[in-house]
């Protein structure tokens, strides 16, 4: 007997009933998977929780769970196969299933402010899982972010009581990993580690010694959060940074068209540098790139301009050498735009040295366009 089925938007033909049977049975436990995995008894469920006030609202790009304090081996959350993303009343066109979704844009955001522990975010397993012992999260910027956040578990079999795992403390906006307790001591390329001391499982400092020739912008090894940060030593010397001294407040931000250094202090014979521009961090807006490389391009339509505004000593941008300059630096020409308020008054030449940054001597500075040349 030939059987077949209709084809969309066809009449009906006629079809093998055990055929018929096998493809209903087929879209049946197909449903039931989803189903389950969506929306089916979970055996532990994890979330965060805004320890302290959320005070606009509670914005998290993406989160992930691991199941070791380095944050190497992450647990699947995955809304579709291993179990279903809960969280609190969300903002239009965001969703407790794109904060677990890396590559989504999306995230999620609380619909209002949170309250002390008013707000979660989490994930029901419907298949038992090691315990999470790091997250990595991704919070909004101020205002849109908790300063104190929790981790919790429960298993709904065992009751509703919900178990705090840990509370990290005062975590900044952005990008954070945040574990249990702080890994293994790290080795450093180039360096030593020593002296190792904590203030508890989560805080902890070490002393960097670099290897000769070789310096650190910070001699020390920090464990925060559970997170080690290292320090790289590098070579002296390949790394030349600008830093603004003056005015006292530069603001919105600081912006430079074009900068060069020279061999001579009269800013002839232009050092030829390879390697990658660096700065304290750039202002970001949709339409437009402040790139530090724009500082260093030659083109003055382009421009770097400062994340925010500058204070002495606190918004620079430089450059990371491969190799070192064949002659020391004597002149730097420094080009804003027109308008004061983004003009740095004065400003310093600084290179990598053993143990931090250090001023370099003898450095004739121009800074474009003259008090002459202001509007």
């Amino acid at each position: 007997q030939v059987c077949w089925l209709s084809r969309m938007g066809q009449p009906p033909h006629r079809a093998c009933p055990a055929r018929r049977l096998a493809l209903v049975g087929a879209w049946l436990s197909a449903i039931h998977a989803v189903a389950q995995a969506s929306s089916g008894p979970s055996v532990i469920e994890w979330r965060i929780v805004n320890a302290a006030e959320v005070e606009v609202a509670w914005r998290i790009r993406s989160i992930q769970f691991y199941t070791d304090d380095a944050c190497t081996m992450p647990l699947r959350a995955d809304p579709s196969h291993t179990g279903a993303a809960f969280a609190s009343e969300a903002a239009e066109m965001t969703g407790a299933d794109y904060a677990f979704a890396l590559r989504s844009p999306r995230g999620w955001e609380s619909e209002g402010s949170c309250g002390p522990n008013e707000c979660q975010l989490g994930f029901a397993f419907i298949e038992d899982v090691p315990v999470v012992r790091c997250i990595l999260v991704a919070q909004g910027e101020e205002g849109f972010h908790a300063s104190d956040v929790a981790l919790q578990s429960r298993r709904p079999g065992e009751g509703e009581q919900w178990t705090e795992a840990a509370t990290w403390r005062s975590v900044e906006p952005g990008k954070a990993k945040l574990a249990m307790a702080c890994p293994s001591v790290p080795s450093l390329m180039n360096g030593k580690v020593s002296d190792c001391k904590f203030d508890d499982q989560r805080f902890g400092t070490c002393q960097v010694r670099c290897d000769e020739g070789f310096g650190a912008e910070e001699p020390s090894l920090r464990c925060i959060h559970g997170a080690w940060y290292l320090p790289e030593c590098l070579a002296i010397g390949s790394i030349i940074r600008v830093v603004a001294q003056r005015p006292e407040l530069i603001k919105p931000y600081w912006v430079v068209l074009d900068a060069s250094l020279y061999a001579s202090p009269d800013c002839t014979d232009q050092l030829k540098m390879d390697g990658m521009a660096l700065s304290s961090g750039e202002y970001i807006i949709k339409y437009a790139n402040y790139h530090p490389k724009n500082a260093w391009d030659g083109d003055a339509t382009t421009s770097w301009a400062s994340k925010q505004p500058c204070t002495p000593g606190s918004c620079y941008f430089g450059f990371r050498l491969r190799e070192l300059l064949a002659m020391p630096v004597r002149c730097l020409r420094v080009e804003h735009p027109q308008g004061q308020q983004y003009h740095a008054t004065r400003v310093s030449v600084e290179v990598l040295g053993k143990s931090g940054f250090e001023v370099l001597p003898d450095v004739e500075v121009q800074l474009l366009p003259g008090q002459n040349l202001e509007l």
